[in-house]
């Protein structure tokens, strides 16, 4: 049986960050800390709000570059195709498209193979600000990794993997 561990929550205020606890209040967790889908949210908080703070200025999310690094990669390529590709409902891709392509770092156009399909591409002024984002994020992750110490990055993502690819 995993060992149950406490965290102190200070009751009535904000963690300091997503999937920090503060002091006071001795909150047991039951076995919560021992599950991996429980850590992994934790993780996936603690993440995203560093790269939240590492972007802020440039009002960019998380699914919003995944967006552009994967068109970057497959010019032409058609909305349903990224969204299977970064794992979101096409529902919930046609927003943040929509908002990229008002930015204009996206554009939109017919397929050349079917004219009621769309083809995404990023323009000029996306593809800079991607290269801008990208600099931005070679720090966040490297602050990351530093956490995970030597090796643990390459761990961690080939762990990851295994448990996404089976």
């Amino acid at each position: 049986m995993p060992q149950n561990r406490k965290l102190n929550i200070k009751l009535g205020e904000a963690a300091e960050r997503p999937g920090q606890v503060e002091s006071g209040g001795g909150i047991d967790m039951g076995i919560l800390p021992s599950l991996m889908g429980y850590m992994l949210r934790q993780a996936q908080l603690f993440v995203y709000q560093d790269f939240f703070q590492t972007l802020a200025a440039e009002q960019i999310r998380p699914p919003q570059f995944s967006i552009c690094e994967v068109v970057s990669h497959n010019p032409g390529i058609r909305p349903s195709d990224v969204a299977a590709a970064i794992g979101v409902k096409r529902a919930n891709l046609v927003p943040l498209v929509a908002a990229l392509e008002e930015r204009g770092f996206l554009s939109r156009a017919s397929a050349s193979t079917d004219r009621r399909a769309q083809s995404l591409h990023l323009t000029a002024e996306g593809e800079s600000r991607l290269a801008h984002w990208r600099s931005l994020i070679l720090p966040h992750e490297e602050r990351l990794a530093e956490r995970l110490g030597v090796g643990g990055k390459g761990e961690l993502v080939a762990l990851l993997h295994s448990l996404v690819r089976g």
